[in-house]
């Protein structure tokens, strides 16, 4: 599991939140949660909230072991016990945290940069940015595809395409393609620039 809360000041001067959560299974099956918050609060207690949240939704979906990876270095030392919580406003999430921790019968967390949490923080982002009145739920649907070129366009009154070339061009796909999936070009030379 990924996580990540992002909070940023919205219309009037109102400080908005979201938290983002990522689950992924050990079949590398994708699971995708973005929830907006209803109060203010500071950068430490959103983070808190992304965890809590996706401890709340792995023990929902009875999932007994749980690996979570947050860009947080405070919050992650907190909860592993190497740094001491002092901010009165943590304490009560650290407890909560610890409290959900101890019902899977495994749980590790541990800490990841920025980039390799990149899904989880554009979630959060988006739930701050997307932020609903309370009660209501936006769906949104991601999904991949490749862009469309069409090879040739007849002008006439209308615009008809006559053929569509499905295949992504140029460098900058061949890095999206290694940075968002792994995947490598087959020409060898591609490959090691592209690494």
């Amino acid at each position: 599991m990924f996580f990540d809360g992002a909070s940023k000041i919205g219309p009037k001067g109102k400080i908005i939140a979201g938290v983002g959560v990522v689950f992924i299974s050990p079949q590398n099956h994708v699971l995708l949660r973005v929830f907006s918050l209803t109060e203010p609060c500071s950068n430490n207690v959103v983070k808190y909230n992304a965890l809590l949240t996706g401890l709340q939704l792995a023990h929902e979906i009875w999932i007994r072991y749980l690996e979570a990876y947050g860009d947080s270095k405070l919050i992650i030392n907190q909860v592993q016990g190497d740094y001491e919580v002092c901010h009165e406003d943590l304490i009560p999430y650290y407890h909560a945290v610890i409290k959900m921790a101890n019902l899977f019968d495994g749980f590790y967390i541990g800490y990841v940069s920025r980039s390799q949490n990149t899904r989880a923080d554009v979630l959060a982002a988006q739930a701050a940015t997307l932020a609903l009145p309370i009660d209501t739920t936006y769906h949104l649907t991601v999904a991949t595809r490749y862009l469309v070129y069409p090879k040739h366009v007849l002008e006439t009154k209308e615009v008809h395409i006559t053929s569509i070339d499905f295949k992504p061009r140029g460098w900058r796909f061949s890095l999206i393609d290694y940075v968002l999936h792994d995947i490598l070009p087959d020409d060898s030379k591609e490959a090691a620039s592209v690494r």
